[in-house]
C-alpha cells in the first residue's frame, strides 16, 4: 500500500514537472487578470486626514497640563468627539456645505477617525474616489466637529492643527496585494487542472500501469524496437 502511495505521489510530481509550462501559463493569466482589474477596472479611493487637537479651553499650545488624570480624560474626550463626528448633526451639514451626492450611511462608511498613541491628537480623515473632494470634504468635518464640539459641550477644547493635504497615492486598490492574490490564484487552478487531468487519465503507459490495472505481475516486455533503413 505504501509503495502504491509513493508511487501515484511520485507520478503526480512528474505529471506537474511535465506541466511546468501550464503551471507558468496560468500564474501569468492570474498577474496579467489581477493588473488589469486593479488598475482598469475597480476606481481607486484616496484619503486625505485633518489633524485635530484636544487641549484646555481657551489655552494655548504651549500650557499642556500632563497629568495622569488629564491624560485619561483627553483619551475620554477624544473618544467622546469621534462619536460625535459620525452624529447626522455633523454628517449631514458636511454634505450640504459640500454639496456632495452621497447618502449619510455612505458617507459614515468613508470616515476614517484614528488617534496618535499617547498624545492628545487625533485625525478624521474621508475616502473617496476624487482626492480633490476627500481633501475638502476632510477639512469641512474637521471643522464642523469643532463647532459641533461646542454646540454640545459648551466649550473650545478642540482645534485643527494641520489641514488635509490632496492625496496622491490611493489606499485602495493595493495593487501588490492584487498582483500577489492573482498570481496565487492562477497557481491554485493549474495545480488544479493538472490533478483532474492526471485522475482522468486512464492510458497504460508502463508495467507499473500494467500491475495496478489487470492485478498481475508483469514477468518480461518487449523492447520498442528501431526501424532499420
Amino acid at each position: 500500500m505504501e509503495n502504491k502511495k509513493e508511487l501515484q505521489l511520485k507520478d503526480i510530481f512528474q505529471t506537474l514537472f511535465k506541466k511546468w509550462w501550464l503551471v507558468l501559463l496560468l500564474m501569468t493569466v492570474g498577474f496579467g487578470s489581477a493588473f488589469v482589474i486593479a488598475t482598469q477596472v475597480i476606481t481607486p479611493v484616496y484619503e486625505a486626514d485633518t489633524v485635530l487637537f484636544i487641549g484646555k479651553e481657551n489655552s494655548g499650545l504651549g500650557n499642556v497640563d500632563i497629568s495622569l488624570g488629564t491624560l485619561n480624560a483627553n483619551n475620554q474626550l477624544i473618544v467622546d468627539y469621534q462619536q460625535i463626528a459620525l452624529t447626522r448633526l455633523v454628517i449631514d451639514q458636511v454634505i450640504n456645505n459640500t454639496n456632495l451626492d452621497i447618502s449619510y450611511e455612505e458617507f459614515r462608511d468613508s470616515v476614517v477617525i484614528q488617534t496618535v498613541e499617547d498624545s492628545r491628537l487625533f485625525t478624521v480623515g474621508f475616502m473617496y474616489p476624487d482626492p480633490a473632494i476627500a481633501k475638502s470634504v476632510s477639512d469641512e468635518l474637521a471643522k464642523q466637529l469643532t463647532l459641533a464640539v461646542f454646540e454640545i459641550v459648551g466649550v473650545e477644547n478642540i482645534r485643527i492643527i494641520d489641514q488635509a493635504q490632496v492625496p496622491t497615492d490611493p489606499v485602495s486598490p493595493v495593487l501588490l496585494s492584487y498582483l500577489l492574490i492573482g498570481t496565487l490564484i492562477g497557481f491554485l487552478i493549474s495545480l488544479f487542472t493538472i490533478l483532474v487531468l492526471f485522475l482522468g487519465d486512464d492510458t497504460v503507459k508502463n508495467e507499473d500501469d500494467i500491475e495496478k490495472l489487470l492485478g498481475v505481475t508483469v514477468l518480461g516486455a518487449i523492447p520498442e524496437l528501431s526501424e532499420k533503413r
